[in-house]
């Protein structure tokens, strides 16, 4: 027994005329070679990890909405740090961030019920799902 190349998994290592089994391949993309996922630095988390005091939930929003447009149109209230339109389960609804608690909370009451290409939004405070109450 010795080295013996290629093996049925596509790897190199031992195993005989036939080629090892398992181990890696020197065409993998290095990420694959360290053990990671594949998801790319930074992906996977869902939403901005701030304190909710800082951010606004918004609904209804018409579809099709960009997060630019979304951008646009909350920054009417302050400057936002962070913007974003869920797809999916939560199509039709978005996340907003602001630098302040003060800014976050003018945004709920100057932009709630205000229109967005032509369709009156819900912002709303931001709760996480964990701070709901048990029914």
């Amino acid at each position: 027994m010795g080295w013996g190349g290629w093996g049925k998994e596509g790897g190199w290592g031992k195993g005989g005329e036939k080629g090892g089994k398992g181990g890696w391949s020197p065409w993998q993309p290095m990420f694959m070679k360290w053990g990671m996922k594949g998801k790319g630095w930074g992906k996977g988390s869902k939403g901005l990890k701030v304190d909710p005091a800082l951010k606004c939930w918004i609904g209804n929003l018409p579809e099709g909405t960009s997060w630019k447009a979304l951008q646009e149109h909350m920054n009417q209230a302050g400057k936002t740090t962070w913007v974003e339109c869920f797809s999916g389960k939560g199509a039709g609804t978005g996340g907003v961030s602001y630098a302040t608690a003060e800014e976050a909370a003018n945004a709920i009451t100057m932009l709630n019920g205000s229109l967005l290409n032509g369709q009156a939004i819900m912002v709303d405070v931001w709760v996480k799902q964990t701070d709901a109450p048990a029914s």
